[in-house]
């Protein structure tokens, strides 16, 4: 979205607002689902968070500032997707997807992979998984997420460690042997 479009976005209607809606879910979905995805795992389905936080937003939708709708977006889904990890979990629900293009070995092998890495991080505490995603699958530097998630940069440094710490340990044995952790 160019930063005219935006400008006159910001400052329009209803309708202006609607259309606006429909042009970031079309656009940015996509996106908003692998955070989602990343967060929660297999605990909760990734467009139910994003739905929720698309909800969430239009409902209020008055309330915002959308000259930079990205950061207002990611941020409620990150806060949906914690808010669900904190309810008791229901049944796991995800798919690995593979690249089309590998070998069959090779489809097997990325897949077994894909697992354990979404297995591991599954099994990090819901603030380093938080701050884990939005570092390496987000690209955010630790001032954002910090801001982000409404810590310090030394809290966010921290989580951050811990959180590859913990990944690195969970994938240690699969790593070193080529076979899954059990």
């Amino acid at each position: 979205m160019s930063n005219s479009s935006r400008d006159n976005l910001a400052h329009s209607g209803d309708a202006d607002l609607d259309a606006m809606f429909e042009r970031l879910v079309r656009d940015h979905s996509p996106r908003l689902m692998a955070i989602a995805r990343a967060i929660v795992g297999r605990r909760f389905s990734p467009e139910d968070v994003v739905q929720q936080a698309f909800a969430n937003l239009y409902e209020h939708r008055e309330r915002y500032d959308w000259s930079e709708p990205m950061p207002l977006l990611r941020r409620a889904v990150v806060n949906e997707a914690l808010r669900l990890l904190r309810r008791p979990p229901m049944s796991p629900i995800d798919s690995v997807q593979v690249g089309e293009d590998a070998s069959p070995d090779g489809r097997v092998l990325q897949s077994e992979t894909v697992e354990q890495v979404r297995r591991a991080i599954d099994q990090l505490p819901d603030h380093f998984k938080a701050a884990l995603v939005l570092c390496e699958y987000e690209r955010m530097s630790y001032p954002e997420i910090a801001q982000e998630l409404g810590i310090t940069l030394q809290q966010t440094k921290t989580w951050i460690f811990r959180a590859r710490r913990q990944l690195e340990h969970k994938l240690a044995e699969f790593v070193r042997d080529g076979r899954s952790v059990k």
